[in-house]
């Protein structure tokens, strides 16, 4: 996919992709290999025979391990099919729905996982982290006009430059990233101010000073995700990736950014975000034999009623987390996303005896009735508590009100009395 936008945005030859499928399509035994050429290439930089000119060096983590599925003819048609496509104003948005429906309805179950809307998402994005930046932009500019009014000029350029480095440092945290939806959103808006501030500092007179910031700006590396899923949190760059190089197109023209074009900043990680443990072991009974209970979901025909009832064959095995403690999450200034929603009574189902005593243990102050997803609510509001993030925004759940009550609330105000909590219907 992100090989496709490349040649679209002009990142690779024009056709180069597209024509090598042509090629390959009638040759399918050696796709696999001819595709992880290609890749090599594009993650060293340099001459490619394949398409017969020196490509550009993405590098970034993206092309490291080359790997490439084998495809038979009818599977190389439909892919050359969606590379006939434009794909440089595609909306990175779609990817989620496409990791939804690749996932297998029983992991799709385990993991909570749900595709958020883009409406849904700015709804949160907006008042979390967009309106309060914009609100220290209105005051910036402000105090740039009155510098400007007192012949200042000197001091009205540092004040939106000031706002400019504040801009190009904040941290943005995904908790429960997905497929990056939240983050690219949040990058887009964040885009859309930036350039606002730099077009202030041209009327301002600052073209020459607007070169110095070549490379200073909002870029992936300030967005921050966990994802349990790996596919999910690759998934999560690459969407970061093109939404900054849709809109570096779209403000800079045919001028391709500086190599390597694709950078590792490690801002994805695929971890475990409320536990953090030495190791997970095989729970086993006295006689040495593996522990093991229904998997919640297999079903059969009752002989006797015709209903259906659990399936005692399908058994899965059980574990033990040895020494859970509480997942640490990067520092960041705002916390936005929607968890994974797993209802009070179906996490043991859906996660396991062992997970579960885990996180019980490991949140004892969390009441046992609490849906999932408040286990990310508490952790998100201790980070406001203790002043180590500025706000936070989540998608939850009816429980958030009879959970999310006097004790964490109680004990995140001791810490920050001037904490408050906005309800976003």
């Amino acid at each position: 996919l992100f090989t496709m936008f490349a040649e679209d945005v002009g990142l690779l030859p024009e056709r180069g992709f597209t024509d090598l499928l042509h090629k390959l399509q009638h040759k399918p035994d050696t796709f696999a290999p001819m595709v992880e050429h290609l890749w090599q290439t594009m993650n060293q930089g340099g001459f490619s025979p394949l398409l017969e000119t020196t490509v550009l060096k993405f590098n970034g983590g993206l092309f490291a391990e080359a790997h490439a599925i084998p495809l038979n003819r009818d599977q190389i048609a439909l892919l050359l099919k969606a590379s006939e496509a434009d794909w440089r104003y595609v909306e990175p948005a779609i990817f989620g729905t496409l990791l939804e429906r690749a996932l297998d309805p029983r992991e799709r179950h385990k993991l909570g996982a749900h595709y958020t809307p883009r409406a849904y998402v700015e709804r949160l994005v907006f008042p979390t982290v967009i309106e309060p930046l914009r609100a220290e932009w209105q005051e910036v500019q402000a105090a740039a006009l009155t510098y400007e009014s007192l012949n200042k000029h000197k001091d009205a350029v540092a004040e939106v430059r000031a706002f400019h480095h504040h801009l190009c440092t904040v941290r943005v945290l995904d908790p429960a990233c997905g497929s990056g939806n939240f983050l690219y959103v949040t990058l887009e808006h964040m885009k859309r101010l930036e350039g606002e501030v730099l077009n202030l500092l041209h009327d301002l007179g600052e073209s020459q000073g607007l070169l110095e910031l070549q490379g200073v700006t909002v870029d992936p590396h300030q967005f921050l995700g966990l994802e349990i899923n790996p596919r999910a949190a690759r998934i999560a760059e690459i969407v970061l990736w093109i939404g900054y190089l849709q809109w570096h197109f779209r403000t800079f023209g045919a001028v391709n950014p500086p190599e390597p074009v694709l950078r590792d900043f490690k801002n994805i990680e695929s971890r475990d975000a409320l536990l953090s443990y030495d190791s997970v072991e095989l729970l086993r009974d006295d006689t040495g034999k593996p522990v093991t209970r229904w998997d919640g979901l297999t079903t059969k025909i009752s002989p006797i009623t015709g209903e259906q009832v659990p399936d005692e064959a399908a058994q899965v095995e059980q574990y033990v987390y040895r020494n859970p403690r509480k997942a640490a999450w990067p520092q960041a200034d705002y916390i936005v996303g929607n968890p994974p929603y797993i209802g009070a009574r179906r996490i043991r189902q859906a996660l396991g005896d062992g997970y579960l005593s885990a996180l019980r243990s490991t949140y004892a102050d969390i009441p046992e009735h609490a849906d999932f997803v408040m286990y990310w609510w508490a952790k998100a509001a201790d980070a406001i508590g203790t002043g180590i993030a500025n706000s936070f925004g989540l998608i939850t759940t009816n429980s958030l009100r009879q959970t999310f009550s006097r004790k964490v609330v109680d004990a995140s105000f001791e810490r920050n009395p001037g904490l408050g909590i906005r309800f976003v219907i």
